[in-house]
């Protein structure tokens, strides 16, 4: 029966090539979007996995960049047993860079000369974080510094409590390339960057290889509340570091209990939070996807109806010679099967194919996963709903009595 339904198929092969390709392309989508969140998690997962310890936040304030706190909840903080340090900091978008605003700046990364800079122009926006330097020299783990570029490389320094109340800066390769020089070429360790109305001084260049958080500028906080606008008692968060890792969630407990206005997350919560959020979304997309797929399923249930009503003829054949009408039923559905498959085989191609390609162009940490388990997902899809086309052309089929079958086909 099988070798049968696929010489059925190969018979009219243009309306075979029609349907698979109609169902081809929302399994193409759904593999598509699909890994698309898969490497955003990926991407969230890798970059947060370099952050350690607490972020203590405003309540129900899933940023930094939304969060505002008084900067004397410092000294209730550091009351809370085996805490180490605490890092206050201010995050907020930045303003103008060179005299260009947030939206000149993603008109020309659309504009820019590579692929690569588009995509990842579209994907981020430039911050601006301040550090109380003080507090974060005594860090063990400190994601910028860390990532510093050798001196052999032009990287230079990382701030030191020195550059409290100086306009030094320490920018990102990405922020370099993105904000050339008069001349053309990116930005080094020694040259000015103009932020808004000030003119900073570029004391170092570091690079993480996250599109996450390499659109970060990183100066003192009492300079960028200064450019900011922000008020001399405001942070946005505090950075809590545990003198013993595993105190973590009693030193979280605490914060919490202490200052009930706060949230202190670690980085497993963001990434769960982040999960939730990514779940919300695969869901959104899937039930979009979803009217794509029952288009394709109507094709699919056009090709089989009009494929069975062009061999009533042949059925009454089969029905007369002992042809039982499960057996006219197993064979339409199988045909439709086999169309199912092919377009999975099909949208599992297409989307391999299309992932290598995009991957040429992201940057950043960021690229598409297109797994085992996605294009399992793909296949079974495919073939559940050309299966379910199937249904009812089959089930039309084998209904026909064999002498009906045989007059209607003879007309």
């Amino acid at each position: 029966m099988w070798s049968f339904a696929w010489q059925n198929l190969l018979s009219r092969p243009s309306r075979t090539v029609l349907a698979v390709v109609g169902l081809s392309i929302p399994i193409l989508g759904v593999i598509g979007l699909f890994s698309l969140s898969a490497g955003i998690r990926n991407l969230a997962r890798d970059t947060l996995g370099q952050v350690e310890g607490l972020m203590v936040l405003r309540e129900n304030v899933p940023v930094a960049i939304l969060s505002d706190l008084p900067a004397e909840l410092v000294h209730t903080i550091r009351q809370v047993p085996d805490v180490r340090v605490v890092a206050p900091e201010v995050w907020k978008i930045a303003p103008s860079i060179e005299s260009r605003s947030l939206f000149a700046r993603s008109a020309a990364n659309l504009l820019s000369r590579t692929n690569e800079q588009r995509v990842q122009g579209l994907l981020s926006s430039t911050v601006i974080e301040g550090q109380d330097l003080v507090e974060h020299a005594k860090l063990k783990h400190r994601v910028f510094e860390d990532h510093l570029l050798p001196r052999d490389r032009g990287g230079g320094r990382f701030l030191m409590p020195a550059d409290r109340g100086k306009r030094n800066i320490v920018i990102s390769t990405k922020i370099a390339q993105e904000n050339p020089a008069p001349d053309g070429r990116p930005r080094k360790v020694g040259d000015t960057l103009r932020i808004g109305d000030q003119l900073f001084t570029i004391v170092g260049l570091y690079e993480t290889g996250s599109i996450v958080l390499d659109v970060t500028i990183v100066m003192d906080i009492a300079t960028a509340r200064d450019l900011l606008g922000i008020k001399e008692g405001t942070v946005s968060c505090f950075l809590v570091e545990p003198t013993n890792p595993a105190h973590l969630h009693s030193i979280q407990a605490a914060i919490q209990t202490l200052v009930p206005q706060v949230d202190a997350r670690s980085t497993s919560e963001f990434n769960m939070n982040f999960g939730r959020i990514m779940g919300e979304l695969d869901v959104f997309l899937f039930l979009i996807i979803s009217l794509a797929l029952v288009v394709g399923c109507m094709g699919i249930i056009n090709t089989m109806l009009m494929s069975t009503s062009e061999r009533f003829l042949e059925f009454g054949v089969m029905r007369a010679n002992g042809w039982a009408r499960r057996e006219i039923l197993a064979l339409v559905t199988l045909e439709s099967a086999h169309l199912g498959l092919l377009s999975g085989l099909l949208g599992g191609t297409m989307a391999v194919a299309s992932a290598l390609v995009a991957n040429q162009f992201l940057g950043g940490g960021l690229s598409l996963a297109v797994t085992p388990r996605l294009l399992g997902l793909g296949l079974g899809l495919a073939l559940v709903m050309g299966c379910l086309g199937g249904l009812y052309p089959a089930w039309r089929a084998s209904r026909l009595k064999p002498m009906d079958a045989i007059r209607q086909g003879a007309q």
